[in-house]
């Protein structure tokens, strides 16, 4: 498998401005563009959902869960676009 080159982009800011909503209306652009998209989140982070990514104003996506990157990267491998929720808490986002 030829592993192409790509990017990386962050959307930072303080608590509630917006940042998890502003992820998700650019996952579902790339989805539009019928890209392959994957969106991951912390798996302790069960505020509004246990499977989705939520925003504040209970806005949902579907998400997959895990601990570290390592533990789903033959997944996230197989997908065009990465989103990370909250990747502060992974410890191996780096």
């Amino acid at each position: 498998m030829e592993i192409s080159e790509g990017h990386i982009e962050l959307i930072i800011g303080p608590m509630f401005s917006g940042k998890s909503t502003e992820l998700q209306r650019r996952i579902k652009r790339h989805m539009i563009a019928k890209r392959d998209c994957i969106v991951v989140k912390y798996n302790k982070d069960t505020r509004y959902s246990v499977d989705e990514m939520a925003t504040h104003d209970k806005r949902f996506l579907k998400a997959t869960c895990a601990a570290t990157l390592a533990d789903i990267y033959e997944s996230l491998i197989s997908h065009d676009i990465i989103g990370i929720d909250e990747g502060q808490f992974f410890p191996d986002v780096i």
